[in-house]
């Protein structure tokens, strides 16, 4: 698979999937790979119902969830709307539980390859391993039994799968998942761009993930850029136009690192996150807009 330079996807348009792996979600998501690029990504959001749950767990890469509605609970800890997390690869996280008030928990994902560079799987050969396992053995509680009573993390489960080996975790950088708490960190007006405002949220490691945010008042634009390093951005609300097609929220945009990405322009008042990394070692630089 290729990218053919920066390239977008609205949810609206993406099939729901639930690949059986945690009971009680379902969740769109567009997956982004190009290996002469070495991106590896995939791009969506998760709707959770009071009784999901996911045990303490962890990845062999990298994840960004920004919390859109409702609450979650990891472990004693709860998130609200606006709360940023960056879960690092190797590194524990959870148990995950909604807060059962009445709104449902929506949240913004991205799962992407870490700076040990392991591949991340794309999704469509997750949920055949995933369909397979499921005929000879159970998924439960995010836990695969195996038809001789073994049991296993789901998701490692599927990873061997996939590879045919034992998973083996890269050594975290961080020794547990980082919160942003957005809503507490002001908008300050861009220096050049009329109707721009921005939030830096967090900046880890040489190679990232840099995380920021937009917000665009309408006729606003964030201007053509060459990206260093790759950029993942979220359409978290509101409605732009991109390459010359509109999108609204919730949309996907990758922007490969060295090639030149439109501007986005807003048609309404829009917020955006930006999510930029590298994992080939490239240094990413502080600002990216």
């Amino acid at each position: 698979m290729s990218i053919e330079g920066a390239t977008g996807v609205r949810e609206a348009d993406l099939p729901w999937v639930d690949i059986g792996v945690r009971p009680g979600y379902n969740q769109r998501y567009q997956g982004f790979f190009d290996q002469d690029r070495h991106i590896g990504a995939r791009l969506g959001s998760l709707y959770a119902e009071p009784y999901y749950h996911s045990p303490r767990h962890r990845h062999t890469f990298q994840q960004v969830r920004y919390v859109l509605s409702g609450q979650m609970k990891y472990g004693a800890e709860t998130y609200s709307a606006g709360d940023c997390l960056y879960i690092p690869e190797g590194a524990y996280y959870g148990p995950i539980k909604p807060v059962d008030n009445g709104e449902q928990l929506h949240f913004a994902d991205i799962q992407f390859e870490g700076p040990s560079g392991i591949p991340y799987p794309e999704p469509d050969i997750v949920v055949d391993a995933q369909r397979e396992l499921a005929r000879e053995g159970t998924f439960e509680e995010g836990v695969y039994t195996f038809p001789n009573g073994r049991k296993r993390d789901a998701y490692e489960a599927i990873l061997e799968k996939i590879t045919g080996e034992r998973i083996e975790y890269p050594k975290p950088r961080l020794n547990s998942y980082v919160v942003m708490k957005t809503e507490g960190i002001p908008w300050k007006a861009h220096a050049s761009l009329s109707g721009v405002s921005t939030k830096h949220l967090a900046f880890f490691f040489e190679t990232g993930p840099n995380l920021k945010m937009a917000k665009l008042s309408p006729g606003a634009e964030l201007l053509k850029s060459v990206p260093v390093g790759h950029r993942a951005v979220f359409l978290l609300s509101g409605d732009v136009e991109f390459s010359d097609a509109a999108y609204d929220g919730l949309s996907y945009f990758v922007l490969p690192t060295g090639e030149e990405a439109p501007a986005f322009c807003a048609k309404s008042e829009a917020t955006l996150l930006f999510v930029g990394w590298s994992p080939t070692g490239e240094q990413v630089p502080f600002e990216m807009f």
